[in-house]
């Protein structure tokens, strides 16, 4: 039985009506949507800026003051295609996904308007191109769009990188080994990628776009011992994560702190992040 096959059997409009509601006085009473996309917007800024870091970091030897995002959804089904297509993925339709995803609690309430806001309005780069994904179909479909090829690869980051994800301060790791994922050749030439990052939903939920041109490389780092405090949980030894490295920086936000503690501006620096546990990468399979 579906997930809206459990909504239609249990009560007829009435019932559903009330839900509706009953989830939107909820989280009316938290959080108004004017409050909610400020604070979506300012999460998420305040992620982005730890998340970037520069590409020339990603050579053997250097140290990163070392930031991978929780994973969000990594045990979350995908909903069966023909149901995910009925939902349109808007805050508009809030109160039907609340519903439909029954019981929400209020944490869940505000992380589904959060993705909503992103799957609707975020578009942090010029040129960005982007799309949420409710099934495997409709990121597959992106994908392709995106890259303009039926013929992808795709990939996901180790089993090293925890759950939890890396985001204290005082976890250093230094860079041991780097490998060229889509960057081949002595000049190691840029390719296009699509980004599929899980995001906080009752079901698989994926936000998906693509900022080209990249470069990708799978990196192995080492917790460096003298960067521990006691009382921080114990992170792993070794990790093994994907970084995708944006190269035509021109169009970031310009005011993100990021430059200001580099001292430069939007296209004077490639810049990369680390994926978090869960996330999806597609690259075409030429340059794989």
């Amino acid at each position: 039985m579906t997930v809206l096959q459990v909504v239609v059997a249990g009560g007829g409009n009435e019932r559903k009506d009330q839900e509706k509601e009953h989830y939107w006085s909820i989280y009316s009473d938290q959080l108004t949507k004017r409050n909610a996309t400020i604070f979506h917007n300012w999460a998420h800024r305040v992620a982005l800026e730890k998340l970037l870091y520069p590409e020339s970091a990603s050579t053997t030897g250097s140290n990163i003051n070392l930031y991978i995002d929780q994973a969000a959804a990594l045990h979350k089904a995908f909903l069966h295609r023909d149901v995910a297509d009925s939902i349109p993925m808007s805050t508009e339709n809030f109160t039907d996904i609340a519903t439909m995803s029954s019981p929400v609690s209020v944490s869940m309430a505000r992380d589904m308007w959060s993705t909503l806001s992103s799957c609707e309005h975020r578009r942090e780069v010029v040129g960005e191109q982007k799309a949420c994904a409710t099934s495997v179909e409709s990121m597959h479909k992106f994908a392709v769009s995106a890259l303009g090829t039926s013929g992808l690869h795709a990939f996901s980051t180790s089993l090293d990188v925890p759950e939890v994800g890396i985001s204290s301060p005082s976890h250093i790791y230094k860079v041991v080994a780097v490998r060229a994922v889509t960057a081949h050749g002595a000049n190691k030439e840029a390719s296009n990628t699509v980004t599929c990052h899980s995001m906080r939903f009752p079901f698989a939920l994926f936000y998906c776009h693509a900022v080209n041109p990249t470069r990708i490389y799978e990196v192995t780092l080492q917790k460096d011992e003298d960067s521990l405090v006691p009382a921080m949980p114990r992170m792993p030894a070794v990790i093994r994560a994907l970084a995708v490295c944006h190269v035509n920086t021109s169009g970031f936000d310009p005011t993100l702190n990021y430059w200001v503690k580099l001292g430069l501006k939007p296209g004077e620096a490639s810049v990369c992040h680390f994926l978090t546990r869960g996330d999806v990468l597609w690259t075409p399979a030429s340059v794989a």
